[in-house]
């Protein structure tokens, strides 16, 4: 009988603790939660103080635009300085993202993470912005603008593409999807995910502060939301990520 009993038992399926009756966290989760919500404060604030510093050229045109870095020299090089790092911090803001919501959204974040990671090479371009303003300088915009332009360069348009494009859009694809993959799990309500997009899309392009920092604005205050969520998360919630689905 005690036999039947075993077998019995050993048949009956497992079960996840969910993380409000588990045990409590492991030492040191309470630093990690802190500190990833660090990054999304970080990324947020850092990117909208490199927005504002930024000297915008107020109209289209790659010469107006190497003549606004000659006027403002040290304001270009520090707004550079501050996005390079800001969208730097996306990164391990985006690997958060998808470890919390792994569980509970596994497709959206695996597609998320990856076009995160495609487009974690963002930062790096800023430092285009120092090489113009070395042509504006020594150059002047006049004759530096096809050279920033990249004229008569071949496969200038191609490169264009797979890396500057590919690096705006991933990243900004990849936040969208991992905030909808947090919502699919039950960690944040939809509109971070909505914000995002929408954010970037009235900032892409725009040569003027006030439609950058509308644009930029809704975009960086879903991902400090977003922060707000984690920070406010339980420990146990925080190191076992959202539920299944």
């Amino acid at each position: 009988m005690t036999a039947t009993l075993d077998r019995t038992a050993s048949t009956i399926p497992s079960t996840t603790v969910p993380p409000s009756s588990s045990t409590a966290a492991e030492a040191g989760t309470r630093f990690r939660r802190r500190a990833a919500a660090a990054t999304f404060f970080g990324a947020a604030a850092i990117s909208m103080a490199g927005i504002v510093a930024t000297p915008f050229e107020g109209k289209a045109g790659e010469a107006v635009y190497l003549k606004s870095l000659m006027d403002h020299p040290k304001q270009a090089m520090v707004a550079a300085t501050l996005l390079h790092f800001g969208y730097l911090l996306f990164v391990p803001v985006a690997f958060v993202m998808a470890r919390l919501a792994r569980r509970g959204a596994k497709k959206l974040s695996y597609a998320g993470i990856s076009l995160a990671v495609l487009g974690s090479g963002l930062s790096g371009l800023l430092f285009t912005d120092i090489y113009d303003l070395s042509i504006a300088r020594h150059v002047g915009t006049t004759a530096g603008a096809p050279i920033s332009e990249m004229q008569g360069v071949p496969y200038a348009s191609l490169a264009v593409v797979a890396i500057a494009l590919l690096s705006s859009l991933g990243l900004t694809l990849g936040l969208t999807l991992l905030a909808a993959a947090m919502r699919r799990a039950r960690l944040a309500p939809v509109w971070p995910a909505i914000g995002v997009f929408v954010g970037f899309l009235t900032a892409f392009g725009a040569h003027t502060m006030l439609r950058s920092v509308i644009g930029f604005g809704l975009m960086l205050a879903s991902v400090g939301y977003l922060g707000i969520k984690v920070l406010r998360m339980s420990d146990e919630r925080f190191a076992y990520g959202s539920d299944p689905r």
